[in-house]
């Protein structure tokens, strides 16, 4: 059986993203707070914890609307704390067979996931955003 693990970003909390129009139980959405993020240089507190509050909003919006999401708290004694790690973790626990995600609006970003997606054994694919025309 297919399963899949869809990352969705802090800038990508779109609820009209196509990802979104289908309730699927082969589907899990990850969303993550990471040091790697909130790290890579200075941010303003406010400015994380606004990211922090969206994307708890947007992961408690899918899930009442019955999609199955992993939602990775800062303090979480699993967070190992980067993107690469955390969803390798996910896939050898979970059994994922496909991971997928958004294109990232960030360079610096689109790197990490295109390296890591390279490592992986299983099948990845890249999305648009669907953040402009």
């Amino acid at each position: 059986m297919s399963k899949t693990l869809r990352l969705i970003l802090g800038d990508q909390l779109n609820s009209n993203h196509s990802w979104f129009k289908t309730v699927d139980d082969s589907v899990t959405y990850v969303m993550m707070e990471i040091r790697s993020e909130t790290d890579y240089a200075k941010h303003h507190i406010q400015k994380v914890v606004g990211f922090f509050s969206a994307m708890r909003s947007f992961a408690a919006e899918l899930q009442s609307k019955n999609h199955k999401v992993i939602y990775i708290h800062l303090n979480d004694s699993n967070n190992l704390q980067s993107f690469d790690k955390n969803i390798q973790h996910l896939i050898e626990k979970e059994n994922f067979t496909h991971f997928e995600y958004q294109l990232p609006d960030e360079y610096r970003v689109d790197e990490t996931l295109k390296n890591f997606c390279k490592t992986l054994s299983i099948a990845n694919s890249v999305i648009d955003s669907e953040h402009f025309f």
